[in-house]
């Protein structure tokens, strides 16, 4: 019983498990917002928020401060969203009730070279 208790209390410390990270559509960025209290960087696109994580909100995506390789995914957005490029998103779980970036994929936009 002890043992069950213990794996109860492991499986319960380490949270809801997640899916294999999943990608969003191409889309462009339509506008970012940033700060208060933390780094992180929220990006609202033209097309819908995919949230296979089931996430509170459904109205952006979110570039966690803290994600290793933050300042590159943010670097890229803010290229992407000064040019006009298409984005593509790697994301899993929730960040702040809304679906979590781990990866971004920039193109030109359609018709440029």
């Amino acid at each position: 019983m002890k043992a069950a208790a213990v794996f109860f209390g492991i499986v319960v410390a380490a949270g809801p498990a997640h899916a294999v990270p999943s990608h969003t559509g191409w889309a462009n960025i339509t506008t970012l917002s940033g700060g208060w209290h933390e780094a992180h960087l929220r990006v609202i696109v033209n097309g819908s928020v995919q949230n296979p994580d089931q996430c509170t909100h459904a109205d952006g995506y979110i570039v966690e401060a803290g994600l290793p390789g933050a300042q590159l995914l943010q670097s890229m957005l803010i290229t992407a969203y000064a040019t006009g490029a298409d984005v593509l998103f790697t994301i899993d779980g929730c960040v702040l009730g809304r679906p979590k970036v781990i990866g971004v994929d920039i193109r030109k936009p359609t018709g440029l070279s």
